[in-house]
């Protein structure tokens, strides 16, 4: 067979994750549920929002499914702080794509470049001069020691 007879590797690979089974969150409990309603109270939500939709797909069982990725899949400017100064497509250095936190309980370094592996310094890395999440983070910190935890605790649960 000739190469022409397959899909490139890269279609191949967006078809294996798009079919790929979402990360599974471990059972709820009343900290993680604090936390959550604390990651969205803050703002945190804005950008990682809970849940999408999909619309209709040539691929069995993928239609009108909701998932939560806790994206929303958006560029935004996260300031000097996080920025690498790579350029790709639209981004400039200090833009990313809005990061899916979906199995972040699964990971062991944080952020865009893995330059941590502490969710704390994840969170309080958001702000800087230039970061839309300046005022979340400020939020976040504002938060009581034991809401804090929480939100840590519901991160880690996901």
């Amino acid at each position: 067979m000739s190469s022409s007879d397959f899909s490139s590797d890269v279609v191949n690979f967006a078809a294996f994750m798009r079919l790929l089974a979402a990360p599974t969150p471990v059972a709820p409990t009343n900290t993680t549920v604090q936390g959550s309603n604390q990651f969205v109270n803050v703002g945190c939500g804005g950008c990682h929002i809970p849940q999408h939709t999909t619309a209709q797909s040539p691929f069995g069982g993928q239609s009108n499914v909701t998932r939560t990725p806790l994206s929303d899949f958006t560029l935004h400017n996260m300031g000097t702080g996080l920025q690498d100064q790579v350029s790709q497509g639209a981004a400039n250095g200090q833009q990313f794509r809005t990061a899916p936190l979906w199995g972040l309980g699964q990971r062991v370094f944080f952020l865009h470049d893995g330059r941590t592996n502490n969710l704390v310094t994840a969170i309080a890395a958001h702000a800087s001069q230039g970061s839309e999440a300046n005022q979340v983070i400020s939020n976040f910190n504002l938060l009581s020691a034991s809401d804090r935890q929480a939100v840590i605790a519901y991160l880690r649960s996901l």
